[in-house]
């Protein structure tokens, strides 16, 4: 094993181990997958945590990725991990709430890879601002969209997961509607949606 995919390991046991939030393994394995088949260039990621899913992408590519967490410490953390990888000097972090720093990180941007894994209920509205700032052909990679089993069907979800519901079962209604985008639904784990700008 080498020494990068070593420290990977032993971040990701951590994080399984003391229950911080990090991808799911399916979705680290379609994220892989993605990045071998599309290699992208410029990758922007809402929901840093502690910088496992962005360290696999720079990883896995030459490519520049701007990422978005509001938690400071997650942040520090995340800052060792890239630095520990060589990575760091290709990932520009922005510390802050994903809705209000949104405009100002990608201005003037266009990207061919998207990672949405912050707030869920803001997938479609995030969605929608990016349309503009995604290329032709661009992949947005979405995690944990069926929300613990809850957003499939159209039952009535308990009230204190309600409104992540009703906004992801809104996302992905938009999504594979949608004129713009071309949409595959993985349901193991928690869900992951591909959506491809066509």
């Amino acid at each position: 094993m080498i020494k990068s995919e070593k420290i990977l390991r032993e971040v990701h046991d951590f994080a399984r181990e003391n229950f911080v939030m990090i991808l799911s393994d399916e979705c680290e394995r379609e994220l892989k997958r993605l990045f071998s088949e599309y290699k992208p260039k410029r990758v922007l990621e809402i929901g840093t945590a502690i910088g496992y899913s962005s360290s696999v992408m720079a990883l896995a590519s030459d490519c520049k990725i701007d990422t978005i967490e509001k938690d400071g410490e997650r942040i520090r953390a995340a800052k060792e991990l890239w630095k520990k990888l060589g990575v760091d000097g290709r990932i520009n972090c922005y510390h802050g709430d994903a809705d209000e720093l949104l405009a100002s990180v990608v201005e003037g941007k266009t990207y061919d890879f998207v990672f949405l894994d912050g707030a869920k209920s803001a997938y479609k509205r995030q969605l929608e601002f990016l349309e503009r700032h995604i290329k032709r052909g661009g992949i947005v990679l979405c995690d944990d969209v069926l929300y613990l089993g809850l957003v499939k069907g159209d039952g009535y979800p308990p009230h204190k997961h309600r409104t992540i519901v009703n906004n992801m079962r809104a996302f992905l209604k938009y999504v594979e509607e949608s004129d713009i985008y071309e949409c595959d639904l993985i349901e193991e784990a928690n869900g992951i949606a591909i959506v491809r700008k066509k």
